[in-house]
């Protein structure tokens, strides 16, 4: 009995020396270079490297994110690793700390940023001056100890510009990887809330458009520009700027004024360069006008009035209203329309033909002829459907029901729903295709819930979007975190 207990006692002996060394090595593979990585600042090394708990374990430990066995996938010995994200998507976002996931893992101050609820918080959450290294270091760009930036050279097609109303930012992400590369900040106020609505691209890819909601502001940045974020312009444009529709040849393009209270009643021109606001055009019916879609060339665009339930046709060369109609027969001439429809967003059919209209009350999709602006079928969809768009075949429809959480997808030729996406994330909003087809990202507002990765607490909401595979309309797990009420969305081609 004796020989045996021994026989313990070593065997307990060894499996403690094999702990300290798998500990102790874990420092020794972050700093060492010589298996090609790539090297953190000093000081964040240092960090990830620090015992935090009484029994030595780092953020570094084979049992935590070490390259071996690293829970979800997260690699903290090597930077580049670390740009590379996790199973949960980007960790870091370089020049936004805040909005960046690893923050929101760190942190455990509701009033300093968003809180993560992640497991075994007593690993997770650090001090405040720790946290505020780390969001310093990001906002700096997140570089390497040799003075690298993540995720650069990013190819126009494998960019999707989303809004992030909440949090005055534009998150580019990237098709390839579903990383979030970047977060734009937008908007000319401070200590305001400018809202980034809308955005879109101009055809030949060098510029995207976004409007300013509540600032009542129209601004255009290029599209590959990094850190600052070049601003080719920026012109106010009236009261609720919304949708935004760029001209064939780049030379002009069109903004909705969304006024609730009819002040305006408005559609503007204007010149991309230099941004300038040129023509005007408005009617009394046409109250809270949002969504719009113009004709291939360019020379008439559709206008929807959501509170005055009308259809405009204006020809764009003298900027006039060609013809109208309601929506509906039950819709008065007044202005301030039914309240039962709320027409929304227009897309054009792929062969121009045909309006769709989101109908956003009556939670349908309405299809109107492009000349006549008869109606011509009634698709019943989801709860409070907004953003749709064709699939880049033209086969599809996709439909975002904003209070159902769903999609609905319409085929184009038989005018019926062929299938609808459940719990497609919370509040989705808008939807845009990967250059080659094959996926659907769909920017969800999140704002009466969250969808993300783990439970947050606090009153910062991140936005989740989702993705949906395109072949078998099957919603994907991954998540894209980014800034607060993802909403517009645009892809470059």
């Amino acid at each position: 009995m004796l020989r045996e207990a021994n026989l313990y006692k070593v065997a307990a002996l060894l499996l403690l020396a094999m702990f300290t060394l798998a500990l102790s090595s874990c420092e020794q593979e972050f700093v060492d270079p010589s298996a090609g990585g790539v090297a953190f600042p000093d000081e964040i090394a240092s960090l990830f490297n620090t015992p935090y708990t009484a029994n030595n374990l780092t953020c570094t430990t084979p049992s935590c994110h070490a390259s071996q066995n690293s829970v979800n996938g997260l690699d903290l010995t090597d930077w580049q690793k670390t740009m590379n994200g996790s199973q949960n998507g980007s960790m870091v976002v370089p020049y936004n700390g805040f909005w960046s996931y690893m923050f929101s893992v760190l942190n455990a101050d509701t009033l300093y940023g968003p809180v993560s609820t992640v497991a075994l918080p007593e690993y997770h959450k650090l001090d405040s001056s720790k946290v505020n290294l780390i969001k310093n270091w990001i906002d700096g760009g997140a570089k390497s100890k040799d003075g690298r930036v993540a995720l650069t050279d990013q190819p126009l097609n494998r960019k999707i510009f989303i809004t992030n109303q909440a949090s005055d930012l534009v998150a580019v992400v990237n098709t390839d990887n579903r990383l979030i590369t970047r977060l734009i900040p937008v908007g000319g106020r401070a200590n305001q809330l400018d809202a980034p609505h809308y955005v879109n691209l101009s055809h030949d890819g060098r510029f995207f458009f976004v409007s300013l909601i509540q600032e009542g502001f129209l601004e255009k940045y290029e599209t590959n520009s990094d850190y600052p974020f070049a601003r080719s312009g920026r012109v106010a444009c009236g009261l609720s700027p919304a949708h935004i529709e760029i001209s064939p040849g780049d030379q002009f393009g069109y903004i909705s004024n969304f006024d609730a209270f009819g002040i305006q009643r408005t559609v503007r021109k204007f010149s991309t360069e230099p941004l300038e606001i040129i023509d005007t055009v408005q009617d009394v019916r046409m109250t809270a006008p949002h969504g719009m879609a113009l004709t291939n060339d360019g020379s008439v665009l559709f206008v929807a009035s959501q509170i005055g339930e009308y259809l405009y046709r204006i020809t764009t060369p003298d900027f006039e209203i060609e013809s109208s109609a309601s929506v509906d027969p039950s819709v008065p001439p007044t202005g301030n329309g039914t309240g039962l429809f709320g027409p929304y967003q227009i897309v054009l059919s792929p062969d121009q033909s045909r309006i769709f209209v989101t109908l956003r009350e009556a939670g349908k999709v309405g299809v109107y002829d492009a000349q006549s602006l008869n109606r011509i079928a009634l698709i019943t969809v989801g709860q409070k459907p907004l953003l749709m768009k064709f699939t880049n075949d033209g086969q599809f429809l996709f439909v975002c029901n904003r209070n159902s959480n769903t999609v609905s997808v319409i085929n184009s030729t038989s005018l019926a729903v062929v299938a609808t996406v459940e719990n497609v994330g919370i509040q989705p909003h808008g939807v845009d295709f990967t250059a080659d087809g094959g996926y659907a990202i769909i920017a969800c507002e999140t704002q009466t819930g969250f969808d993300g990765h783990h439970p947050q607490t606090g009153s910062f909401k991140t936005g989740v979007s989702r993705i949906i595979k395109v072949s078998n309309f099957s919603l994907e797990d991954s998540r894209l975190q980014m800034g607060s009420f993802p909403a517009g969305i645009v892809a470059g081609r």
